[in-house]
């Protein structure tokens, strides 16, 4: 038998791996696995139910309670990205090299998008995440940075229940496919591979926010 917090703990492990899970199960960049994503999910979910057999409802996070309301709450989320104008997007960038991030600024800025902040490094950039109002819809993080990494700033990000929704993408130079697939398995909505190619980050971004470029 599960105590409290271990439950506690399983029951956020497993939401945090359903919302990715209902988030990417149609992306065509992951039908290869579709099936296999179904069946996972549908663990889950068996999963969650089981933990609301054992434990009351007031002793789980919240947002486990209504497990089959979970996949509506990602069409309203696909929505309101699809309607939102680049000025209207919010993007935390966060590199250590600072030419990269200037590049970034600049290149964003010329498609429109002006709510951009710069974070040097991955301790930073969880602060700024942490004390932001509005949340940030876009996050464009390197990977390899000091004290905290693109993978460290993401799990931190995702722990906070109000960026469930943001889009995360690392930044890296990274290439192996296994290491990318990893942090695809995080819970990283995509990457970027440096050196940077406006057309492919473009891309990436219009991908979930296709008004840019408009």
């Amino acid at each position: 038998m599960f105590t409290k917090s271990e439950a506690q703990l399983i029951a956020k492990t497993l939401t945090q791996r359903r919302e990715w899970l209902l988030k990417n199960i149609d992306n065509p960049e992951h039908s290869a696995a579709k099936e296999q994503n179904q069946k996972v999910l549908e663990l889950i979910e068996s999963s969650l139910a089981k933990l609301l057999q054992l434990f009351k409802p007031a002793q789980l996070p919240v947002d486990i309670i209504s497990a089959p309301a979970a996949k509506s709450a990602r069409i309203p989320i696909a929505q309101k990205r699809a309607q939102m104008r680049a000025g209207e997007i919010k993007v935390l960038v966060a590199d250590d090299d600072n030419l990269i991030a200037s590049i970034m600024q600049v290149l964003l800025s010329s498609y429109g998008i002006q709510q951009i902040d710069i974070a040097e490094d991955g301790l930073k950039a969880i602060s700024m995440l942490y004390d932001a109002n509005p949340v940030y819809d876009l996050v464009l993080c390197d990977w390899n940075m000091p004290i905290k990494n693109g993978l460290d700033v993401h799990n931190a990000m995702r722990a906070a229940e109000r960026y469930v929704d943001t889009c995360f993408m690392l930044v890296t130079a990274v290439t192996e496919a296994k290491q990318i697939y990893a942090a695809i398995e995080e819970g990283v909505d995509d990457y970027v591979v440096k050196p940077i190619e406006e057309d492919k980050i473009i891309k990436k971004i219009q991908r979930y926010f296709p008004k840019v470029g408009e």
